[in-house]
């Protein structure tokens, strides 16, 4: 099967990887002209990342053993192991892989249009169209997918977040990365100081405000952090409706808006979904059955967001002072975020507190 698959982050090269090792015929078309830039990510991964069994000693950065999670007069610790990646490298690692399976990947490519059974893409430097007609298309060309646009099943009602972002020089508790939750310092999210050494780290917040970059400039006065590089980009809100499959294309990463609504992470997610699409059109099943499970997870991030942009200074504080009992702590310890409902369904038994915030939701 012939699959053209666009965009070559590293959602778009994992399922590369996947279909190519099964004897597919898989061109990767990229419109940058180099993997993994421009850096548009924390690089941040749960303990999940596990499960992938990839090796990590060429584009790890940093281990983390600690989660800070401060409001604005409270503070709690969780115990929880969670990696750092250098995005490029991490990029560039799972492009590879995907070369060394036997996919191709085109760099300074961009797609343009779908004509009929067709797509165009369009090579940088002689700027000259290319028309292809693959069996399978793939969309992951970022969370404003010009592919999906193209096939028509692109949710117009989809939110979008800034993610504004620094590497940073200071001192720092290597294997802590700190959140920040609160009205002062970001309403519709959190802000994030997460550390590549003792002296070096990636500070941001991301926000769906026109005001994103002053509550950026605000809270880097308040630290007084020397920048060593500014980055920005932005993140998709997962949308329920969002189609994941239209005729031969299918849509993956944050293109798709697979991502956690509670903290915007979306490289797991998104992962996870490449397996799935693989399996699916390797073994025939059908793509938006199988991927159904992911979506729920998916869903309960978003009810949990929900509630969490209702909350006043006060609900964060005492969400934090529930965190930090032994009890909360022990139960947070188990498990990670990529999964919510094991942690919400056992949080309430333990502590029927928590049952407050469900108003919050009507």
């Amino acid at each position: 099967m012939n699959i053209a698959i666009i965009g070559a982050g590293p959602i778009g090269c994992y399922c590369g990887y996947l279909l190519a090792k099964e004897g597919h015929s898989v061109d990767i078309y990229e419109e940058h002209k180099k993997i993994g830039l421009p850096i548009q990510c924390t690089g941040l991964l749960t303990a999940d990342f596990d499960e992938f069994k990839l090796p990590k000693e060429s584009f790890l950065v940093n281990t983390f053993t600690q989660i800070e999670v401060n409001s604005p007069h409270q503070t709690a610790k969780i115990k929880q192991k969670e990696y750092l990646v250098n995005r490029t490298k991490f990029d560039s690692f799972l492009a590879e892989m995907a070369e060394k399976a036997g996919a191709k990947i085109h760099l300074g490519h961009s797609f343009v249009r779908k004509e009929g059974h067709s797509i165009i893409v369009k090579e940088g430097k002689t700027r000259k169209e290319i028309i292809l007609t693959p069996d399978q298309v793939i969309a992951v060309d970022g969370p404003l997918s010009k592919t999906i646009k193209a096939y028509g099943f692109y949710h117009e009602s989809r939110i979008v977040y800034q993610g504004i972002q620094a590497v940073v020089e200071g001192k720092f508790d290597a294997h802590t990365y700190q959140t920040f939750f609160g009205q002062e310092v970001c309403p519709d999210l959190f802000a994030w100081i997460v550390p590549e050494s003792s002296t070096l780290a990636r500070v941001g917040l991301a926000s769906t405000s026109k005001d994103a970059r002053k509550m950026f400039d605000h809270f880097m006065e308040q630290n007084n952090f020397a920048v060593v590089e500014m980055q920005a980009g932005i993140i998709p809100l997962y949308h329920p409706q969002q189609k994941l499959n239209h005729g031969n294309c299918y849509v993956l990463g944050d293109a798709s808006g697979f991502v956690k609504a509670t903290t915007l992470g979306g490289l797991i997610p998104g992962l996870k979904q490449a397996q799935i699409l693989a399996e699916c059109i390797n073994q025939g099943k059908n793509y938006e059955r199988e991927v159904k499970a992911l979506k729920k997870r998916m869903d309960l991030h978003l009810r949990i967001r929900k509630i969490m942009n209702k909350f006043s200074d006060k609900d964060w504080d005492r969400l934090v002072s529930i965190i930090k009992q032994p009890k909360m702590q022990r139960l947070l310890e188990e498990h990670t975020r990529e999964n919510p409902l094991p942690i919400v369904l056992k949080a309430l038994i333990k502590e029927p507190r928590l049952w407050l915030f469900g108003k919050l939701l009507f």
